[in-house]
Parts: structure tokens; C-alpha cells; sequence
């Protein structure tokens, strides 16, 4: 947890007259948490794989239903030579007839190997003299299956173009005209299905891409947690004292006494500029961040109405809400909410939980005066660390 500062801050979990925030616990549920995310976006790959696989075959077809209206098209002639005909097809029967011999024969082996139980690529490894012979072996086997898959589906669409050819005799002039320009038009609606598919498979490409970077980022953030949970001899206990005492019609007499809208205390960006040690680069921030586990409830600190639901990429969900006396609180990386626009709040109502950022599990905070941003950490009630 190097680099982060942590100070005193006061955040519950429901307005009662103590509430206690347990760092270690906190800490346990956000790495549950993480765990979750990189389950569902491993489940996710694999989905996407999937869907790549199956589009990868769908482009395949429709390149070689392509390539068949291709070559009927160009060599469509009406009134075409029978002999000619005749013999395309005594040369497609003898193919198939091969190809069906090809495919009883991986039938019968793929049922050996079940009933035997037979693993073929330890059958190599134990046979053979060196590691590079069974590198080619098994290559060898690799190229031999994917030349028969090759095979049987080329006898598909063989069969597909000596069908369109046979059919094409069939046919009087009109009709042959009508066949040709529907042909061509099927061509077309391959072609743009065909883009279809691509512009998919790029996208499912890019979900993965993102999903493997994500998982990356979750398993770096799994390890600094638990590494800092291991450091902790002693848990650490932050009580407050969450009862309001003040009116929300005068919030100006409220400073250091409104109660916490989430349960913790660790500041991972503070109140006005901060400078990355990195970059260099300064930065304005109007309220506080904290991490905590998400799924937290938010409270609300003062009566007030909600103004403005929000949905901003950098902070997620955002509520709004419009105080007596010009003040203004808002609430912000939010996951649910459960008020809407105009709705009368109340001081301690549970207005949402807790969300996460592509950076972490947190919570950010603001609270105005008119048109000028305040420190929340000056607001907001101290507690007592035991």
C-alpha cells in the first residue's frame, strides 16, 4: 500500500450511535471482490473465444460460398455442354467417394480411442527418441487432421457448384437471366455479410485484448492487498460516533459534526492539488477519495433533495444532492442507486453502495457552498481509533 495516505477520517455503514470500521476486514472483502472480477473476466474469454471460433468458421463458409458464385458467375454460359457436365460429375463422385472412406476411417479411430481410452500424443511422447521427433510427430499429426478437415469441406462446396451447374440446364433463357442476376445478388449480400462478420470478430478480438489487460491489473492489485493484509499484527479498529446532532437547515453550524457518508477512512487522493510522483503532473480534485470494498451502503448527510443523477466515465455514478443554505454534497463512483431525480432525502437515509473505478474499489466525496468546493475532511465528524 505504498504511496498511499492515510488519515482520519470518520465513515459508517448505517446511522447508528457507534459504528466501527475494521481496515483488515475491509481489506478481505475488497480482495473477495477482486477474485470475483477475474472469474467473470476469465468466464468472459472464454465466451469470446468462442463466439471468435465460431466466426472464424462463419467467414470461412462464406468465403468459399463466395468463391463458388465467383466461378459460376464467370463461367455461367447458357446452354452449357451435357459430356462436359457429365464428366464434372463422374470426378465429383469419385472425390466424395474418397472423402467419405476418409471420414469412416477418423470414425472408427475416434470410437478405438474412446473405448481404449487411448492417449495418442503420450503414446508419441513415449516412443519417440528425442523431444524434436516428437515435435514433428506431433505436428505432423496436426497438419495430417487439419488437411483432412480441409478435405471434407471442400468436397462441400464442390457439391454446392456442381449442383448450381446441374440446375442451370434445367432452365429456359428468362429463366436462366432471372438465375443470374439472383446469383449476383447473392454474392453481394455474402459480401456485406461477410464485412459483418469481420467488423464481429474484430470486436470480439478487442474484448478479449481487454478482458486479458483487466486481469492483469486485478491480479497486481490481488497481490498488494493480500501482501499488506499479511503485514497487519494487529487489526486495526476506527469508531464513530454516528448520531446526527446538528439541523440540516443550518449547515454552516455543522462543520466537524456531519456524520460520514461511507465506512472508511483510508484517503487514496486528497482535498485540492495533488502532484503525481510519476508524472509530475498536477492534478485539482473538489472532494476526497477513500478506498473501501464495494458494495458499501452510502449515506446521506444532510436532508436535502436530489438534484442530479449522473453517469460521468471517470466516477461512474453520481447523486447530486441540494442542501439548505446553498450547500451542496456529491456523491460519486457508485455502483447501485436507489434514489431518483427529486426525491426528498433524509440525514443517514442509505442512498446507494459503493462502486469501483478502473484504478480500484472507492468512494468519492464533495461538498460545496455556493459555487465553492470545502474539505471534506474539515466537515465530517472524528472518531476514536482503538
Amino acid at each position: 500500500m505504498k504511496g498511499i495516505l492515510i488519515l482520519i477520517l470518520f465513515f459508517c455503514l448505517a446511522p447508528r450511535l457507534f459504528a466501527d470500521y475494521n481496515w483488515l476486514e475491509d481489506k478481505r472483502k475488497q480482495i473477495y471482490n477482486y477474485k470475483r472480477d477475474l472469474e467473470n473476466y476469465e468466464n468472459l474469454i472464454q465466451q469470446k473465444n468462442k463466439i471468435i471460433s465460431d466466426i472464424g468458421y462463419r467467414i470461412r463458409d462464406i468465403n468459399e460460398r463466395i468463391k463458388v458464385l465467383s466461378q459460376l458467375i464467370s463461367n455461367m454460359s447458357y446452354g452449357g455442354s451435357k459430356d462436359d457436365l457429365f464428366k464434372q460429375e463422374a470426378e465429383f463422385i469419385y472425390k466424395k467417394e474418397s472423402v467419405d472412406r476418409l471420414k469412416e476411417e477418423f470414425k472408427k479411430r475416434i470410437i478405438w480411442l474412446y473405448k481404449h481410452g487411448s492417449d495418442y500424443q503420450a503414446q508419441i511422447l513415449f516412443t519417440s527418441e528425442s523431444p524434436s521427433i516428437m515435435y514433428a510427430r506431433l505436428q505432423y499429426l496436426n497438419k495430417l487432421s487439419q488437411s483432412r478437415k480441409s478435405d471434407f469441406e471442400r468436397i462441400k462446396y464442390e457439391e454446392m457448384s456442381l449442383l448450381e451447374k446441374k440446375k442451370i440446364n434445367t432452365l429456359n433463357k428468362l429463366e436462366y437471366k432471372k438465375y443470374f442476376a439472383q446469383k449476383r445478388e447473392d454474392k453481394d449480400l455474402l459480401l456485406k455479410e461477410k464485412i459483418l462478420a469481420e467488423d464481429s470478430l474484430t470486436i470480439a478480438r478487442e474484448d478479449v485484448d481487454n478482458a486479458g489487460r483487466q486481469i492483469e491489473k486485478i491480479k497486481s492489485r490481488i497481490l498488494d492487498l493480500e501482501f499488506a493484509v499479511k503485514q497487519v499484527k494487529k487489526p486495526f479498529i476506527y469508531k464513530f460516533n454516528n448520531t446526527p446532532d446538528y439541523s440540516s437547515d443550518n449547515l454552516d453550524n455543522a462543520k466537524g459534526r456531519l456524520i460520514v457518508p461511507v465506512n472508511s477512512i483510508e484517503i487514496i487522493k486528497d482535498f485540492g492539488r495533488t502532484i503525481n510522483p510519476l508524472t509530475g503532473t498536477i492534478s485539482l480534485n473538489n472532494g476526497i477519495d477513500v478506498s473501501v470494498a464495494e458494495n458499501t451502503e452510502v449515506l446521506c448527510v444532510a436532508d436535502g433533495i436530489v438534484e442530479s443523477i449522473e453517469n460521468i466515465p471517470s466516477l461512474r455514478n453520481v447523486i447530486i444532492i441540494k442542501h439548505p443554505g446553498g450547500f451542496t454534497t456529491v456523491y460519486a463512483v457508485l455502483g447501485r442507486i436507489l434514489v431518483k431525480k427529486g426525491e426528498t432525502v433524509r440525514t443517514g437515509m442509505v442512498i446507494g453502495y459503493s462502486g469501483s473505478t478502473v484504478d480500484n474499489q472507492s468512494f468519492h466525496f464533495e461538498i460545496w457552498k455556493n459555487d465553492s468546493p470545502l474539505d471534506p475532511k474539515s466537515w465530517i465528524r472524528r472518531g476514536i481509533a482503538i
